[in-house]
């Protein structure tokens, strides 16, 4: 895949969501408990990146105009784009800390001796 595939947004981001929802039904048990370390340390990338798509789209909806990207919003409501971006930011702040989370976790399971199959 190349690096920039702006034009498949929505196709990578469902391929991403299916894939999450895979392994979160297939990790109830490690059959193998070795495997454990790196599947942490895959989560971890996992994590970092979803964290800089959620930050860049909220920069993305900070910079948006009225009149210029969009025309106003739907009657009445509280949502705005400029909420939309503070929401996101947050939420990349709250992945961030995640990250760092599992990363520490994938340290203390390196110690562990796990034994083989």
């Amino acid at each position: 895949m190349a690096i920039n595939e702006e034009q498949r947004q929505l196709e990578i981001a469902a391929e991403v969501e299916e894939l999450a929802r895979a392994l979160a039904h297939s990790t109830r048990d490690v059959p193998h408990p070795r495997d454990s370390y790196r599947l942490l340390g895959e989560l971890g990338a996992t994590i970092d990146h979803l964290a800089q798509v959620i930050d860049q789209l909220g920069k993305w909806h900070s910079r948006t105009e009225d009149g210029t990207h969009y025309n106003g919003e739907d009657g009445g409501g509280s949502g705005s784009a400029s909420a939309a971006a503070d929401e996101l930011t947050t939420a990349a702040n709250m992945l961030r800390l995640a990250s760092s989370h599992v990363g520490r976790a994938h340290s203390h399971n390196g110690v562990v001796r796990w034994y083989g199959e």
